[in-house]
């Protein structure tokens, strides 16, 4: 229960941010692509190109509150937080029409019962900023999310797709959260 509040938090704080999208164009972001590739368990997107796109500061700064709020208890110990980015000249419904959860669960990843996760589009005062793909993963000992935030390319005809995942240790959270 406490791994799907965590969860469901992340998601309304990327949301949040990709609806603030016209500001992260302008700030930027840091540390590009922590991950040197695609993880083997997640499908790569056809004829998507590896960037090094930023992420977008206001988005970096959501992913990175919110996963505070799944691992920072339990210190560095309790889990990874990575992306990667990657471009596409196709349209960000394209993408999230290619993430469906029949996909996603052939390498494992499910949408469980919580409805925030799955593919949204996201959109501010009629214009397209994209979406986020929100997946969750439990593989022996360890609990993974995956969030694809997919969002206008800076050239304007091409979409950006960031690839962020978290791997996280839910009995050491826990044991953190419990003390």
């Amino acid at each position: 229960m406490k791994q799907r509040v965590s969860i469901g938090a992340l998601c309304l704080t990327v949301l949040v941010a990709l609806a603030c999208n016209p500001l992260s164009g302008a700030l930027g972001g840091g540390d590009a692509g922590t991950a040197a590739n695609l993880w083997p368990d997640v499908p790569a997107y056809p004829g998507a190109d590896k960037t090094d796109v930023e992420l977008p500061l206001l988005v970096r700064l959501a992913v990175e509150a919110a996963s505070r709020a799944i691992m920072t208890e339990a210190g560095d110990s309790a889990g990874n937080l990575e992306f990667i980015s990657y471009s596409s000249g196709d349209t960000a419904e394209d993408v999230m029409g290619f993430y469906t959860p029949e996909r996603m669960a052939g390498d494992g990843w499910k949408i469980g019962d919580d409805s925030e996760l799955g593919c949204t589009a996201g959109s501010t005062a009629g214009e397209d900023v994209g979406g986020m793909c929100a997946f969750g993963k439990e593989s022996g000992d360890e609990v993974s999310a995956l969030f694809l935030v997919i969002v206008p390319g800076s050239e304007g005809n091409t979409t950006d797709l960031f690839y962020v995942r978290i791997d996280a240790d839910p009995d050491t959270i826990a044991t953190a959260s419990a003390q």
